[in-house]
């Protein structure tokens, strides 16, 4: 028995000491080619994260690995840190002989930057040593592309093309570029030509799913982006594709199920959240919609276009108790807060008016607004505000709190403080006063495919409306149903009588949106102006209809009408929240005068019906009062006749405090009797000085994203 231990001892201790020995063996160290090599397994299964990683771990036991540096310098590229990509490529540059490969990176990395001239002297560089260097084309088509230039970038392409012809990149950039001109004919060809020689290619598919989804070949595109999903199941960005095909057609119960498909397979797939709640609300599942709205922004809290569907439904359906909306608001205090911080007092109050609008009867919210008011030297919309927040709290409770008492002992001053104001020695309530003078209609055309957020434009062109509620000024409605176009926004304007009506178009990246907006006469449907808005980085949406709503209130003259006159003075419904300072000359017209001009910006009226002139002398919140001096020898002015603002004085700082969204800058324009806005040179200054700051952004459209996004 002992002997048998004894030999079963000494067999373990053999086997023991031959699996350390063989582990000694096998384990053997990491090498910075197989760290190279696990890299660039996870690089190809599109895992930069993990990539990068293993890279650096190679460049630390091999500094000088060219390739390593490469191919870190791809990954940052694919991660957007376009400045580590240089580094990366500049360090490449030394160990690699690659030159071209890695001078094409560094050039498309500095286009992602802005930095155009530097990438163009690049790729310029590669064609001198290089001229069949293909890559180096692409660049530079893609330079052109920034700037506009669709023919150059096609004449590039097909110069790339000649030297391949069976360039993948070069077709399907050639199909895009094509479709993007309204040459859908060459574009399916160059597409057919891209299936014929990459048939196994799952993004050939892909791209030409999404030309056909353009054209409103629904039935074609879905058959083409099934096929990509044959090719590649884990393809998502076609399962994307086909979503917003689906939800094109009004099949909402399977884009509900595709989605669900997504984020069973990822959850932070806030696209695919988006698209499930408006599926929801078009079947009129309203709290499953607003469910999957929340829990996309809980995911993305800065998906503008998200937070737009959920609060503007949220409008619709709940009711204003609903303490849910607590929540919903809380977002807008962080952000004006955040903006207080920052001393941007119109985001503020922005941000202050769309977290009340989501949530009216939070007193604390209003106790801010108010406050912001105070500060802003507008005591009088203050103390109306505190009277509001002490209905409010009587209305729910008999107790007293320490703010209410304050507020009260405010109250009361600032009721003695104003007790000889305009309004006291008129008799006139201002806060019940109709000051509409614009009636304004805002229209949109649907774009075929969104791939970002399906229906943005009609969510878009409801929040551009939003936008003004609070400027009493112009009454703004939208039309939240489609245009064909120019022809049928321009009769519907005219048959509801509208003075002006507006034409949305918006265009969006992951990373940019831009604002096109075209400005009609409703009355004669001329165009009036235009714009073009861009902005990127976060917040862009918002502060994109913040420029919106200023610039056409910089388009409407500063109009009023007569409240009352005694011994020639008169008290006007205009005042220091519309941007009126003393000293500022306005005539009086017969009511019903005043007209749009036929072409441009501005007002005009016969001065047969010009009654006089008045000059202000004294001016509080929202009235004014003057001296005015009738025109003739009688005297024909009647109670609500207009004033139309013709000369405006240097306001000072103290004068020219105003409230972004309910009043104006002195640049607004005047008018003359011959309706020739008085500061229109200013106005085309203006534009031209936007145009010039947009040409100097690098703008990435639509087009530009899906031609980078092309392997």
């Amino acid at each position: 028995m002992k002997d048998r231990f004894l030999f079963f001892k000494e067999t373990f201790c053999i086997i023991l000491l031959a699996g350390m020995v063989a582990g000694g063996l096998f384990a053997q160290p990491q090498t910075a080619y197989s760290l190279y090599q696990n890299a660039n397994a996870l690089q190809q299964r599109g895992d930069y994260y993990g990539a990068v990683e293993s890279y650096r771990e190679a460049l630390i036991l091999n500094p000088q690995y060219g390739d390593a540096w490469y191919n870190l310098s791809v990954c940052t590229y694919n991660l957007g840190e376009y400045d580590l990509c240089i580094e990366y490529a500049d360090n490449a540059a030394r160990y690699s002989r690659n030159v071209s490969e890695i001078e094409n990176l560094k050039g498309m990395a500095l286009v992602s930057l802005g930095r155009l001239d530097e990438a163009k002297s690049v790729f310029n560089s590669v064609l001198k040593k290089y001229p069949n260097d293909i890559d180096a084309r692409f660049g530079l088509a893609e330079l052109n592309l920034y700037s506009g230039s669709l023919k150059s970038a096609e004449r590039l392409y097909l110069d790339a093309l000649k030297r391949d012809n069976k360039n993948r990149k070069a077709l399907l950039s050639l199909a895009l570029v094509s479709a993007e001109e309204g040459k859908n004919d060459i574009a399916e060809r160059y597409v057919n030509q891209a299936i014929e020689y990459h048939n196994g290619d799952p993004e050939v598919y892909y791209l030409a799913s999404y030309l056909a989804t353009k054209r409103g070949e629904f039935e074609v595109a879905e058959r083409l982006v099934r096929s990509s999903i044959q090719i590649s199941p884990n393809y998502d960005k076609a399962y994307e594709l086909l979503a917003s095909i689906l939800y094109s057609q009004q099949r909402y119960n399977e884009v509900i199920d595709l989605c669900d498909y997504r984020i069973g397979r990822n959850r932070n797939l806030t696209g695919a959240w988006y698209l499930k709640g408006l599926s929801q609300k078009a079947l009129e599942y309203n709290e499953a919609a607003i469910k999957s709205f929340n829990t996309g922004l809980s995911i993305n809290p800065v998906d503008e276009v998200m937070r737009f569907a959920l609060e503007q439904l949220v409008d619709k359906t709940l009711a204003v108790e609903d303490s849910r909306r607590n929540d919903w608001s809380s977002f807008h205090i962080s952000k004006a807060r955040e903006y207080k911080r920052n001393f941007d007092g119109p985001s503020e109050r922005y941000e202050y008016q769309k977290a009340l609008s989501i949530n009216p009867l939070d007193t604390t919210i209003r106790q801010s607004f108010a406050d912001m008011l105070a500060r802003d030297g507008f005591y009088e919309l203050y103390l109306q505000q505190l009277k509001f927040i002490k209905n409010m709290r009587e209305a729910v409770s008999d107790s007293r709190t320490e703010q209410q008492t304050k507020n009260d002992d405010v109250e009361e001053a600032l009721e003695s403080l104003m007790s000889n104001n305009l309004s006291k020695r008129w008799s006139v309530d201002p806060f019940y006063l109709d000051k509409t003078r614009w009636n304004i209609g805002i229209y949109f055309m649907k774009n075929p495919v969104q791939l970002i957020h399906a229906d943005s434009d009609e969510i878009i062109a409801v929040a551009a409306k939003d936008i003004f509620n609070g400027v009493p000024s112009a009454s703004v409605d939208v039309n939240t149903t489609a245009v064909s176009g120019y022809g049928e926004a321009y009769r519907q304007a005219r048959t509801s009588g509208r003075d002006y009506f507006i034409v949305l178009k918006t265009n969006e990246t992951d990373r940019s949106f831009s604002l096109d907006v075209e400005v009609y006469s409703g009355r004669t449907g001329t165009k009036t102006t235009d714009m073009h808005i861009y902005r990127t980085g976060n917040d862009r949406i918002a502060k994109s209809l913040r420029r919106f709503r200023q610039a056409i209130l910089d388009i409407l003259p500063i109009r009023g009408k007569v409240l009352k006159e005694a011994s020639n003075t008169l008290l006007v419904d205009l005042g220091k929240s519309d941007g009126i300072v003393s000293g500022a000359v306005f005539d009086v017209v017969k009511k019903g005068s005043i007209k749009t001009v036929d072409t441009g910006v501005g007002v005009n009226y016969n001065s047969n019906d010009v009654l006089g002139t008045f000059t202000v002398t004294d001016v509080n919140e929202e009235i004014s009062q003057g001296l005015y001096k009738k025109k003739g020898f009688y005297d024909t002015l009647n109670i609500d006749d207009d004033i139309i603002l013709v000369k405006m004085p240097e306001a000072s700082s103290d004068d020219g405090q105003s409230i972004e969204g309910n009043a104006v800058t002195d640049t607004r324009p005047a008018a003359n009797s011959e309706g020739v806005p008085a500061t229109e040179a200013a106005a085309a200054a203006e534009r031209e000085s936007l145009k010039e700051s947009f040409k100097a952004q690098v703008k990435e459209s639509p087009l530009i994203t899906m031609i980078k996004s092309i392997i």
